[in-house]
Order: structure tokens, then C-alpha cells, then sequence
């Protein structure tokens, strides 16, 4: 019988577009299971119009098959599986909050398969070429290997802030953290003092920066500078940098005297604009900004951890206090073990007290919520080990803030709530030592809009609320779309307590009165 196809070469290639299809579909449906059982929807039909489009080019692989019979439809429908193929993988890795440990953490992966891709081009490839295609092929390699040379091993750049400055509360100290496009020193002027980021003797030189402060001293000065020189290059007796450069900011301390304004975000996963947007419900009134926790997604790079102080800035302008609370997803990624090193932190650990505007805060450290044995953590986990060390803490703690109207604890794992089950010696120790002591739990990690009455939803004389999720209408089950943001303004005023979940429109979704 007759072949249909023009040449039997035509036919394999129809075929081999029908299976790319198919195999498109399965690793659609396959993953797609895992966004649209977590409902991660910016409208009800995005499910079935991806469903749909997913569909498409196994549809034209059949009508290639039956009708059209043509080389260029089966070439289309490979080149469009797999561009679809991959823009699928990249947005659940997105709505999982995996893309930057896709693209970061991948970096070896990709850079090795860049390289393979060179030999075996200039073994196979290379020879065959014209002359004029090996003069094209030499001017793209050079070109190549100059980028590569000048942005990945050597790192240049031009040298500029990457984010505003960050002002974190801890203890009886401001820590003053930023970033910068090179790596440079890093010093602070508050008044006629000037601070440094410095040990030993040597000047920091690093791409973030944080400083120490007496928080007495920048809250009577009102104002502060921070300064940075890139340094070039750097190398034992042979150093080169370039002309400092310096921001200055106004600074207002935590005021009491209108109530006190906080507002609450956690769980933005590196989507800034919808959580920056909400962040700015009280506008100057701020007080303070707490990120409770998952503000990015692992901490793989520095790029990651300056994300935390653009959010931040894009909300305080550098110019009101923070305080930072880790969450679970900060805890994995090559740079985690140093995240005490650029954020709020005291004494190496993320667990402190701070006391702003009159009230009293406890941050608590709910860490990782993966067992230490876990392979996805191990062997780099040792969170039992942080775990005793925050209880032993907790326990030797005589003081609660008993001297101050309103008492707010921060946690980025609801552990106060009835049906926590996680480490349930390590939760009730933490009921143990906060029972009785705090007005108000501060929690994410849900990514829900939720509060829990004291004694009946919680295990405390507590309440917990959590307020934050990436959608503006959405009590659970997120958007998609980074510049939805839902998260908890709290005032305490005239000796009461009240919540507001309030989305980056403005407006308020709900109201609490929580004292």
C-alpha cells in the first residue's frame, strides 16, 4: 500500500511529534496535580483553560497524522511541546516555591551541560562548518567566554545599592543591614559615631552588610548614613577599590503616642510587589514592619537574602524598625547556616526579645518543620539541637515583658494552635513557657487567613492569628499572580488590641478585636 506521507522519514517525524506530545500532556497532568490541589487559582477557569492548551499539541499531532501530513506542523509540535514543557516546569516550580532553587542552586548543573555542549559542538560541528560559519561560531564563543569571564568567575560589575537599608530591632540594638551590586566595605554614621562592618581588624568586604547601632542612640539622633566601597579586587597585599558611596536616611522610632501601628508579612516567597503594596496600609503611621517568616524561598544565594531588605525598604524606606522572624523555608540552601549573619539575629541565634514603642516582642525560632533525618535535609540538619537550645532559653527567662501594656509574641509556626501535632515535646515546652505571658500570637506558614480564640482554638490564654497569603480575596488557596498580597495590620491603642486583614488594594477583609 501506498505510503500517504511523502517519504517514510515524514512519518517517523509525525510520529515522534505525536509521542513528544503525549509525553507533554502526561508531565502537564502529572504536575499540574500538585498546583491545582493547592488552588493556586487568579481565576476558577485556570485550571481547565491550562488543561486545555495543554492538550493542544496532541490534538495537532493527531490532525498531523490523519490530515495534514506535513513536515512543518510535526516540527511545529515538537518545538511547541517542548517550550511548553518548560514553561510549565518553571511555573510550578514558581507556585511551589521552588523556582530559585531551580535557577540558583541548578547554576553547576547548567553551567556543566554549557560546557559539554561546547565539546561536543566543537568536536562533531566545528569541522563541518564554512568559513564563514566557524568565523561566526568564534566571535559567539569569544563573546561567551568574556561574559562568563566578567559576571560569573570574576564578578564584575558596576558598583550601586541594591536595596534600601533595613533597620532591625533586636534586644537593646538596631541592626542595620544592606546590599550592594559588588562586593564592598560597609560602615554606618549615626550622629558624630560611625559603626563598622568589620571583625578582626579587616573591613567585610562582602555584597550585604549589617551593622550594629545602640538603639538608644539612633532613636534620639533620628537620622543615620550608610557607606560602601567596592572593592575590585582582592588578594593578599594587592587590593583595588573604587569611590565610596553613601545613603542617608531619616529614622523614626516606634511612637506610642497615636497607638501603635505593626504590620504583619510572612510567607511572600520572594513576591514582593503584591506583599510591599499591602505593607503600606498605614502608610507614615507605621510603627513596625514585622516579616514573619518565608519572606524568600530557601536562602541559596545572596541575591535571595537581599530580597528580604528590598521588601522591607520598599515598605519602611529605611526609616522605621523591623523585626525579622525565620521561617521554615530559610532554613535549607547553601547560605542558611550564615542567615544570622545578615538579618536580625542576637548572638548568632534568630530567637530574641525586643521591646518597641512600649510593648514587648518575642521572637521564637520554629525553624525547620522537616525531622533532622529527613533526606531532603539531611545531613546538614541539626534543628533538635536548636530546639533544646531555644527551650533551655525559655525556661532560664525571668522576664515577660510584665512592665508593658501590650505583650506580642512572633512565630512563624502556629505551634499555640489545638491541632499542631509537629514536634509535640518541642511544642508543649513552648505552651509551657508562653502560657499566660502574651496578649496575641503572630503566626504564618499557612498561608490562610485565620484567628483562633484563646483556650478554644489555641492550647494558650493566647489567641493566634494568621494573616498572610499571596491573593487579595482569598482566605485560602493562593493567586498566582505575585502582585496579590493579603496581610494582618495590628494596632494596639488606648489598651486594646485589633486586627485587620488588609489585601494590596487596601482594603480591609476582615476586622478582630483581639484585647
Amino acid at each position: 500500500m501506498k505510503n500517504a506521507f511523502p517519504s517514510p522519514a515524514q512519518k517517523k517525524l509525525a510520529v515522534a511529534a505525536a509521542v513528544v506530545a503525549a509525553l507533554y500532556a502526561l508531565e502537564f497532568f502529572g504536575t499540574g496535580i500538585l498546583i491545582f490541589k493547592n488552588m493556586y487559582y487568579t481565576f476558577a477557569a485556570m485550571p481547565f483553560l491550562l488543561s486545555a492548551a495543554a492538550l493542544l499539541p496532541a490534538a495537532f499531532a493527531a490532525l498531523n497524522l490523519a490530515l495534514f501530513k506535513r513536515r512543518g506542523v510535526s516540527v511545529a509540535v515538537i518545538c511547541a511541546s517542548a517550550a511548553m514543557a518548560l514553561g510549565h516546569f518553571l511555573f510550578t516550580a514558581f507556585v511551589l516555591s521552588k523556582l530559585s532553587l531551580v535557577l540558583t542552586a541548578g547554576m553547576p548543573f547548567y553551567a556543566t551541560a554549557a560546557v559539554a555542549g561546547l565539546l561536543l559542538f566543537t568536536i562533531f560541528a566545528y569541522p563541518r562548518l564554512s568559513g564563514r560559519g566557524k568565523k561566526v561560531s568564534v566571535m559567539a564563543l569569544s563573546a561567551a567566554v568574556l561574559f562568563a569571564s566578567v559576571f560569573g568567575i570574576f564578578r564584575l560589575n558596576f558598583f550601586y545599592f541594591t536595596s534600601d537599608a533595613t533597620v532591625f530591632a533586636v534586644e537593646d540594638e538596631y541592626q542595620i543591614a544592606w546590599s550592594t551590586s559588588v562586593k564592598s566595605t560597609g560602615r554606618v554614621t549615626v550622629g558624630g559615631h560611625t559603626f563598622y562592618d568589620e571583625s578582626a581588624g579587616e573591613n567585610n568586604v562582602c555584597r550585604l552588610h549589617k551593622v550594629s547601632v545602640p538603639m538608644q542612640l539612633l532613636d534620639e539622633e533620628r537620622s543615620y548614613s550608610v557607606h560602601s566601597e567596592p572593592v575590585y579586587f582582592e588578594a593578599a597585599y594587592l587590593s583595588a577599590g573604587g569611590r565610596e558611596r553613601s545613603r542617608e536616611y531619616d529614622f523614626r522610632p516606634a511612637d506610642p503616642s497615636d497607638g501603635l501601628q505593626i504590620y504583619n508579612i510572612s510567607d511572600s516567597h520572594e513576591c514582593t510587589s503584591g506583599a510591599a503594596k499591602a505593607g503600606g496600609y498605614f502608610g507614615d503611621a507605621l510603627d513596625v514592619l514585622v516579616l514573619n517568616g518565608d519572606i524568600i524561598n530557601e536562602v541559596s544565594s545572596e541575591r535571595q537574602i537581599s530580597l528580604i531588605y528590598k521588601l522591607a525598604g520598599k515598605i519602611t524606606g529605611g526609616e522605621r524598625p523591623v523585626i525579622y522572624t525565620r521561617g521554615n523555608h530559610e532554613c535549607n540552601g547553601a547560605l542558611a547556616a550564615r542567615l544570622p549573619e545578615y538579618t536580625g539575629s542576637s548572638d548568632g541565634e534568630l530567637y530574641y526579645t525586643v521591646k518597641l514603642g512600649g510593648a514587648f516582642f518575642m521572637v521564637l525560632d520554629t525553624n525547620n518543620d522537616m525531622a533532622d533525618d529527613n533526606f531532603l535535609i539531611t545531613p546538614a540538619a541539626n534543628f533538635a539541637e536548636l530546639r533544646e537550645r531555644q527551650a533551655q532559653w525559655l525556661r532560664e527567662r525571668e522576664y515577660f515583658g510584665e512592665d508593658c501594656e501590650y505583650r506580642i509574641l512572633l512565630a512563624h509556626m502556629a505551634f499555640a494552635l489545638s491541632d499542631y501535632e509537629r514536634f509535640p515535646e518541642w511544642r508543649d515546652e513552648l505552651v509551657a513557657a508562653t502560657d499566660g505571658k502574651f496578649d496575641l500570637c503572630i503566626s504564618g506558614h499557612s498561608h490562610i487567613l485565620d484567628y483562633a480564640d484563646a483556650g478554644t482554638g489555641t492550647r494558650t490564654s493566647y489567641p493566634v492569628v494568621r494573616g498572610s497569603i499571596r491573593s487579595n480575596d482569598r482566605t485560602s488557596g493562593e493567586s498566582v499572580w505575585p502582585g496579590h498580597f493579603t496581610g494582618t495590620a495590628v494596632e494596639c491603642k488606648n489598651g486594646s488590641i485589633t486586627a485587620k486583614f488588609t489585601n494590596s488594594d487596601g482594603d480591609v477583609l476582615r476586622e478582630i478585636a483581639v484585647k
